[in-house]
C-alpha cells in the first residue's frame, strides 16, 4: 500500500473538534443529566484508541458550555473554534475542571496526583456549580493512588462528576469500578471504517481509505491513524518491501518503547505470512509455524517483559530467511 499524503499531525482527544460515532451514548448522557440522574463516577473503558478520551472531552465540552454563545453543538457533535470552555480545557485552565493523566515518563499515576486531585476537590467553583475531574489511562494508578482515589469516590457531591478512562479492565481496582457506573466501549468493523475515513478526511489529505487493506479494521480507528502516521513517515514502500517495513518498525520501537508499536508489528508480520502464503502454497506449513513461533515470542515479550534485543534479532533472521 502506498501513501500519498501531507504530512499527517494527530490530534489529541482534547483538540478534537467533531465527535465521530456513539451518539446514542451522548445523548442518553444528556437525557441523565437534564434528569439530574447522571451518575457522579463514570468509568469508561474500551480499546485504546476507540474514541474514550474524545468522546469525554465532548461531554464534559457539553456540561461546561451550554450557557455561552459558542455551546457545544448537539446537532452534528462538534466544538466551535470559538468555544470558550474548549480553549481552557485545552490547556487544563477551566476553574471547573481537572484532568489527571499519566505522564509518560512515569511508570504510574503516583498518589501526589491524586492529592492535587482532592484539593481542586475543595476549591469553589465559579462559572457553575459543576465540577469535573477526568482521569485518563486509570489503569496506571498504583495500589496507593487508588486508595487516596476512593475516598473521593465514596460520596461525591451531587455537582461533581468524575470521568474515568482505562483500557484494560483488568489492571484497575476492583474497589474503583465497584464505585462507578461503567460504559463501554465497542465499535464494529462498519464504525470503525467509517469513523476513520471521517478522521481522514479532517487532515486534508490524499489518503485514499479503499486503499487501506481490510485486516487493519480489526484495530481501533485511533490506533489505525497513528499507523498511518508511522507509514507515511517511514518513506518505505510497504507494498513492495514488507520486510523492510517490519525492520523499520523494530528500530523505531526500540527507541520509543511504544508497546502499540508491537501491535502494528504483530500486523504487518500476519500481512507478510499471508502474501508469502500466496506466493507459495508449497511451504504453508512452514510459514504457518515461523507466524505461529514470531508472533508468539512477540506476545510472551509484552506479558513477561523478556530481553527485547535479543528477541528482535531471532525475529530479524527468521524473517530475513524468509524471502
Amino acid at each position: 500500500m502506498s501513501i500519498d499524503t501531507e504530512n499527517i499531525e494527530i490530534l489529541s482527544p482534547k483538540n478534537q473538534l467533531q465527535l465521530f460515532g456513539y451518539d446514542d451514548y451522548f445523548n442518553s448522557f444528556i437525557k441523565l443529566f437534564h434528569k439530574n440522574k447522571l451518575p457522579n463516577t463514570i468509568l469508561l473503558s474500551g480499546l485504546k484508541g476507540s474514541g474514550k478520551a474524545t468522546f469525554a472531552y465532548h461531554f464534559i465540552n457539553y456540561l461546561l458550555s451550554y450557557k455561552e454563545q459558542n455551546k457545544y453543538s448537539t446537532n452534528n457533535f462538534t466544538i466551535h473554534p470559538d468555544n470558550k470552555s474548549y480553549k481552557s480545557l485545552c490547556y487544563n485552565t477551566h476553574p471547573n475542571f481537572f484532568s489527571l493523566e499519566n505522564n509518560v515518563l512515569e511508570e504510574s499515576i503516583k498518589i501526589d496526583n491524586v492529592r492535587d486531585v482532592l484539593r481542586f476537590l475543595n476549591k469553589s467553583t465559579y462559572y457553575s456549580n459543576i465540577k469535573i475531574i477526568l482521569i485518563d489511562d486509570a489503569e496506571y494508578l498504583n495500589v496507593h493512588s487508588s486508595n487516596a482515589l476512593l475516598h473521593a469516590l465514596e460520596e461525591p457531591k451531587n455537582n461533581t462528576f468524575f470521568f474515568i478512562i482505562h483500557n484494560s479492565a483488568n489492571k484497575i481496582l476492583d474497589t474503583i469500578k465497584s464505585r462507578c457506573i461503567e460504559f463501554k466501549f465497542f465499535l464494529t468493523s462498519s464504525e470503525k471504517k467509517s469513523i476513520l475515513g471521517n478522521i481522514i478526511q479532517q487532515y486534508k489529505n490524499d489518503l485514499n481509505i479503499k486503499k487501506i487493506d481490510d485486516y487493519y479494521y480489526f484495530d481501533t480507528p485511533g490506533n489505525i491513524l497513528k499507523y498511518l502516521k508511522i507509514l507515511d513517515d517511514s518513506n518505505v514502500d510497504y507494498a513492495k518491501d514488507k520486510l523492510s517495513f517490519i525492520s523499520y518498525l523494530i528500530n523505531k520501537y526500540k527507541q520509543k518503547k511504544d508497546s502499540q508499536l508491537l501491535i502494528f508489528i504483530s500486523l504487518m508480520i500476519e500481512l507478510l505470512y499471508k502474501e508469502l502464503s500466496l506466493k507459495n502454497n508449497k511451504k504453508l506449513n512452514i510459514y504457518f509455524y515461523n507466524k505461529f513461533k514470531i508472533l508468539k515470542q512477540i506476545n510472551e515479550m509484552k506479558k513477561f517483559n523478556l530481553d527485547k534485543n535479543n528477541l528482535f534479532i531471532s525475529l530479524q533472521e527468521t524473517l530475513k530467511n524468509e524471502s
